[in-house]
């Protein structure tokens, strides 16, 4: 009978137990959840128990990871500096006012329960009201000095900066160590109207080496020309779901058919349903353009692509260009493959068989292993090259042969001590170590930045070796090698770059402070970082403050070190290239160079990869010579690199590829053709203008002819035929343009189309794509968006409040939403061109009614509203001899006494 007890008693134990202790489970790291804060709390453990509230603002923040809310009960809060401040005002982690421990937080009143910041300065002060706060801009008791360098610290991070040197520990204002700055674009400066930034990419266009920033923000992506460091230049912006995260890789290839590169940017993001985008950077440095979103993984926390190089973003010799997607909705989040063949439409080739929770990959990064342990270790190893897939599993580090495009198998795994949250790394350019980042050590640990090194000399166990741990508590997170340098975004400490010469016992060769307020271990300040630029510049994405240009000014001083001679070398077909390579300083010196084949072939040149090697006082450069093939064909300019790496005895300077060109052969005409085979457009445009480009070369004068050519659409009905010739001069590359009249006539039809035809007596002048496939959209039979303002709200005075539209269009076409407000107390919308934007309630009851306004591509207007209804709270009174100030704790002893009821009960039946 006491086994049959203890059997009936146990369900009920377990429910207790997850009803008591529910506000203390752990989610993934990185999803949003609630951290809570009362003057009457405790400064410990993690603010995620409504029942054990912390007591201060700046200690939630620090407990919290991106994206938490910190709700803050009534009481009075100081504002002590700079880093008090910067944490109410930013939105990575929104801190909200007006709860009550009395209702565990459940609705914000903050006309009820005073949530009263003391010391606020002026022009702070209705924004915090906004956010739920009583305000006391009266600073009696504050150091006004102190106050006055906050201001300047906050004003520092939010407006642009001139270049300036780092000079006695100081760039700008900002401290560095190495690093200087050269250019900035603060996040107020960006499209999209964002709140705070996320990761970031690098792309250098091939046809023009301009090179650009691609930067994920909260409400979007921007490309920033950063040619001239100095002075950055947005070129375009592409609006996306609201988010904290993305991420974002570039693939560029050499398209033969246009003669000229082309380039496409992927982006994910999480916790929304925006699925991949893939961005179009063809048309730099004009412009950008939005592809498509694909959503066979509606969210993704990562993408990485394997099988290229990191400064061009092109793929390796005899190597296929693989996109990965980490941290999605399917097969547990594990890792998936997609091959990049068309590159506007990846296509699914692999996902893990039965994958689970347990197999999520946070990120991942690959590595091309070619030395013995291809053979010992791999087991797909294919001509002597085996690709080794690394897995940042949150719980420890997987290594995966993942050469087969279809398979992968798993060659070793390992963790590590206090680990906490296995996020994310990248190898040594020896390919012997592996640089492991864990995100949240130093914030569950109390640890100073740790930086993990794993020796993977044998595959099938990795083995950790050593770990570099910083001077400040400041978060490490994404991290990159360069040569012996190892760049690292480290959150509230910016850009920290690590000498990596020896692995074992690495060391802090610089940084660059990109948040001065403080070091904490908190989710502000440098997220991500890029260092493969050809220039050398280093570029840092930083969530308040936007994009920092830098320059690593600890390689320059480098004692003992290499680099290129210069960046562009040329030469004709049959000649020889000579490749010089400088050194500096007197002790002995490596390092290895290789080949990437570009828009040339194997059979163009001939170069193999080798090791230049100096000797202890040898001075003097060395020279790679490459031989140049002749071939009897008419081509264009072709383009191959040559890349030093695995630098041994000292630094790898900022020359690290060399940009070779072949001359073409004789009179290089280039082709003409669109730049796209099929495009839409609307009845009611009127005149329509489509493009052709003159790609791959300008000698000589040519001419294509052109006609307009009839399909479903009809010649004189719906669009005006017309024909011509295009002419180019000697030398001229600018794009021709072909003009068409559209003709909207009224009837309601079924979409039709035409065709445009480039033609021309010598061929060999015209590319692939000499037939653009017009697609005419009728406006009468165009359908109206669909629209949902949501349902109708109830809401207290002064709370934060965010409307939930939706909006579709029936022809999948793209939307303009705007929000207004019709009725009540004017409020200020948030974000009014998103189907969620926030407010404030107002002060006083009443009623509030707000309109969506959704236009589709013909300027069709469809409209919905919802009413808001704000009412003033009544004060609730406690219990008698309840402690309203302590956290939720007088709900303890009903609880208590309701188990104890209940077990009586149990016993009782057991016991009949």
């Amino acid at each position: 009978m006491q086994f049959l007890k203890r059997r009936k008693c146990a369900p009920l134990f377990i429910m207790l137990t997850a009803v008591l202790f529910s506000q203390v489970s752990l989610a993934h790291s990185e999803k949003e959840k609630a951290r809570f804060v009362a003057a009457s709390g405790e400064d410990v453990g993690t603010c995620n128990n409504r029942f054990r509230p912390c007591k201060t603002i700046a200690y939630a923040v620090q407990q919290a990871n991106k994206g938490d809310t910190i709700l803050v009960a009534e009481g009075e809060y100081q504002i002590a500096d700079e880093q008090d401040l910067l944490y109410l005002i930013s939105d990575m982690q929104p801190v909200l006012g007006g709860f009550n421990t009395v209702d565990n937080y459940q609705v914000q009143q903050p006309s009820l329960f005073r949530s009263v910041l003391v010391g606020v300065p002026l022009q702070y002060a209705d924004t915090l009201y906004s956010k739920g706060f009583d305000v006391i801009v009266d600073s009696k008791g504050i150091d006004q000095g102190a106050l006055q360098l906050s201001l300047e610290a906050i004003e520092l991070m939010q407006t642009a900066q001139a270049a300036s040197p780092c000079e006695a520990g100081n760039s700008a204002g900002f401290e560095c160590d190495g690093v200087s700055l050269l250019g900035r674009v603060p996040l107020g400066a960006m499209p999209t109207n964002s709140s705070s930034a996320n990761d970031i990419w690098g792309h250098v266009d091939l046809n023009t080496m301009d090179e650009y920033a691609i930067i994920g923000l909260r409400r979007g992506i921007a490309v920033i020309n950063v040619t001239d460091p100095e002075n950055p230049e947005v070129v375009g912006s592409v609006n996306g779901q609201s988010t904290t995260w993305r991420d974002i890789k570039v693939y560029q290839y050499y398209s033969s058919n246009e003669q000229r590169w082309k380039a496409y940017a992927y982006a994910g993001a999480d916790s929304v349903t925006e699925g991949l985008t893939i961005i179009d950077l063809s048309g730099l440095p004009n412009s950008i353009e939005l592809v498509t979103r694909t959503t066979e993984d509606t969210r993704a926390h990562n993408v990485y692509i394997s099988n290229v190089d990191y400064t061009t973003n092109t793929v390796l010799p005899n190597r296929s260009a693989w996109l990965h997607i980490t941290g999605s909705e399917n097969n547990g989040g594990s890792w998936r493959t997609f091959e990049l063949r068309n590159a506007t439409s990846p296509n699914s080739i692999y996902d893990l068989a039965g994958a689970t929770r347990n197999d999520y990959t946070h990120d991942a990064s690959s590595v091309l292993i070619d030395d013995t342990r291809a053979d010992r270790d791999c087991v797909h190893t294919q001509d002597g090259v085996c690709n080794v897939m690394l897995d940042f599993n949150e719980n420890e580090l997987r290594l995966w042969d993942h050469t087969s495009s279809r398979s992968a198998t798993e060659l070793g795994s390992e963790s590590y001590p206090n680990a906490e949250y296995v996020h994310s790394g990248w190898w040594s350019e020896d390919k012997q170590y592996v640089i492991l980042h864990d995100e949240l050590d130093e914030q569950r640990r109390g640890l100073n930045t740790t930086v993990h090194f794993f020796d993977i000399s044998d595959l099938n166990s990795p083995q950790l070796v050593q770990s570099w741990v910083g001077p400040t508590r400041a978060i490490d997170h994404n991290g990159f090698t360069r040569g012996s340098r190892y760049y690292m975004s480290n959150y509230e400490r910016g850009l920290t770059i690590l000498d990596i010469s020896a692995p074992t016992a690495p060391s802090q060769a610089g940084y660059f402070d990109t948040y001065g307020s403080s070091n904490n271990a908190s989710f502000n300040g440098a997220w991500g970082v890029y260092p493969y630029l050809p220039s050398g510049n280093i570029l840092v994405s930083d969530i308040q403050g936007g994009l920092y240009i830098l320059k690593d000014e600890t390689i320059s001083s480098a004692d003992t070190a290499v680099q290129f001679s210069d960046a562009q070398y040329a030469g004709d077909e049959g000649s020889e290239v000579s490749i010089t390579v400088n050194r500096q300083g007197t002790d002995a010196i490596s390092v290895d160079y290789h080949f990437i084949t570009g828009s040339a072939r194997d059979s163009d040149f001939e170069g193999t990869r080798g090791t230049l090697n100096w000797a202890t006082g040898e001075v003097g450069s060395k020279t790679i010579t490459v031989s140049l093939d002749l071939d009897s064909t008419e081509e264009p300019n072709e383009l191959f690199f040559v890349r030093l790496s695995n630098p041994r005895g000292g630094q790898l300077l900022t020359r690290n590829t060399a940009f070779v060109t072949i001359n073409g052969a004789g009179a290089v005409r280039g082709v003409i053709g669109f730049e796209q085979d099929a495009q839409s457009i609307r009845e009611n445009q009127g005149t329509v203008s489509f493009n052709v480009a003159r790609n791959g070369g300008s000698d000589t004068a040519i001419a294509v002819n052109y006609d307009v050519t009839a399909g479903e659409a009809a010649a004189g009905s719906d669009f005006t035929a017309t024909s011509g010739t295009l002419n180019w001069a000697d030398g001229d590359t600018e794009d021709k343009t072909i003009e068409v009249d559209i003709l909207d006539d009224g009837e309601s039809e079924s979409t039709e189309s035409f065709t445009i035809n480039l033609s021309s007596s010598d061929t060999s002048i015209l590319s692939s794509v000499t037939t653009l496939t017009v697609t005419i959209r009728d406006d009468e039979n165009n359908s109206a968006p669909l629209v949902d303002a949501g349902d109708e709200i109830a809401a207290g005075t002064r709370q934060t409040l965010s409307l939930s539209g939706t909006a579709s269009d029936p022809e999948g076409g793209e939307l303009v939403i705007n929000w207004e407000q019709t009725v009540g107390t004017a409020v200020t919308l948030n974000n009014a061109d998103t189907l969620t934007p926030s407010f404030t309630a107002p002060d006083t009851a009443g009623t509030l009614t707000f309109e969506l306004q959704v236009t589709d591509d013909f300027g069709v207007l469809a409209t919905d509203s919802v009413v808001v209804r704000v009412t003033a709270p009544t004060a609730t009174t406690p219990p008698a001899g309840s402690d309203s100030g302590s956290g939720g704790s007088l709900y303890w002893p009903g609880i208590v006494a309701l188990a104890f009821i209940v077990i009586r009960r149990r016993k009782q039946f057991t016991n009949t």
